[in-house]
């Protein structure tokens, strides 16, 4: 779990990106300038700040665009607007309950982002996974802890609501702020991750993965700080924890045959098209997240496990370059497909056409493949050393 660096009270500046690639240079299409950043801090409602999400993302200026090395540069400015876009999203949610006469939030909390979010490798096109933490004062009464808790489920649902207003729909497996398992005080997370650890089923083990990722995106960070450190005690030691995480994720299908051909769907909508996300990209961050955890290592984003697992030694560092070098393409080209389909569906955002990239991506794509192989099989290993 990554905690936020200290930042403004309303907005702090929460996102890390020194394993990232540096921002676009100036006059690129795609930015995101200190402008820019005062229009979203203003905008007053979720309709204002949907516009504004749809302009500052909108690619249309990079229509044509065939490789993902191009688009490679401009995921680091992506999620960077994501990552403004959502916190004001979370203060126009404040502002509202306050304008309803619900009041301001009672105690001090956070607002957690989990997956690709919380690894800040959002697409384009996004979907929620989040969650609330605040911290109760010693000694507060029954009556007011129900009040506390009451001001922050209506907030959670506030946010969600408004988050899908502003165009990031709610996650299908309900990992959003509005459910009471992804809301809660600073002692009831530590009882419910302790509670995940000690019967560790698939269920519980992916609550645990997505813990893993998270990174605090607003609020104050020393009501996450005793979540952090009681995930790094549980794991700690723990191998059969561990191995039970590690075997959690399924290992997804890798669209290659065996002579080397990438292998496209062939019937339905998106025929001659295959899925990045589950095809390549996942099956990457899943066997870094794996390794890291596995080795300690409690970094959020895919690229700074990587900059670990080499800093250890855990992986050769010929190796980390490797995986680095075709992670970074990678999210370059999943800011392509929105070009392919352009119908802004979820969905669509996973996939892209063969027949519209470069000959250069269409190789690289099939050497990521080709090193995705290879990470599931030192998965299948690293899974083999643990207990059942």
């Amino acid at each position: 779990m990554t905690l936020a660096n200290t930042g403004d009270t309303d907005i702090p500046n929460c996102c890390s990106r020194s394993a990232l690639t540096s921002p676009p240079p100036k006059g690129d299409p795609l930015i995101l300038s200190p402008e820019d950043c005062h229009r979203i801090a203003d905008t007053g409602s979720f309709q204002e700040l949907l516009s504004l999400r749809r302009e500052l993302l909108d690619l249309s200026r990079l229509e044509g665009v065939k490789r993902a090395g191009e688009m490679a540069p401009y995921a680091v400015t992506v999620n960077l607007i994501h990552d403004r876009v959502i916190r004001q999203g979370v203060l126009l949610a404040v502002r509202h309950l306050a304008k309803m006469g619900v009041g301001t939030p009672p105690v001090p909390f956070a607002f957690l982002q989990f997956g690709s979010g919380g690894r800040s490798e959002q697409a384009v096109i996004s979907d929620q996974d989040n969650g609330l933490v605040y911290r109760l004062p010693d000694g507060m009464d029954k009556r007011e802890t129900e009040r506390v808790e009451g001001y922050f489920h209506l907030l959670g649902a506030a946010i969600v609501q408004g988050l899908e207003q502003v165009g990031y729909p709610p996650c299908h497996g309900n990992v959003t702020c509005v459910s009471a398992r992804w809301r809660g005080s600073t002692e009831q997370w530590m009882e419910r991750l302790a509670a995940w650890a000690a019967d560790p089923v698939w269920e519980h083990a992916r609550y645990l993965l997505l813990v893993g990722d998270a990174r605090v995106l607003w609020g104050e960070p020393d009501v996450v700080a005793p979540l952090n450190r009681q995930y790094r005690r549980l794991l700690a030691h723990n191998p059969i924890l561990i191995g039970r995480l590690v075997s959690n994720t399924r290992f997804h299908r890798i669209p290659l045959t065996w002579l080397g051909r990438i292998a496209p769907d062939i019937t339905g909508r998106y025929q001659g098209a295959i899925n990045v996300k589950y095809g390549v990209y996942l099956p990457i961050v899943n066997a870094v997240r794996h390794f890291a955890l596995a080795h300690g290592i409690h970094a959020a984003s895919t690229l700074e496990r990587l900059a670990a697992l080499r800093e250890a030694g855990v992986w050769p560092e010929p190796f980390c370059r490797e995986v680095e070098h075709h992670f970074r393409l990678l999210l370059g080209l999943r800011l392509i497909a929105p070009l392919h389909w352009r119908d802004g569906t979820y969905a669509s955002n996973s996939y892209v056409k063969l027949s519209e990239l470069s000959s250069d991506t269409l190789s690289m794509l099939r050497e990521a493949m080709k090193l995705a192989l290879r990470l599931q099989d030192r998965t299948k290993k690293l899974l083999a050393a643990y207990p059942e």
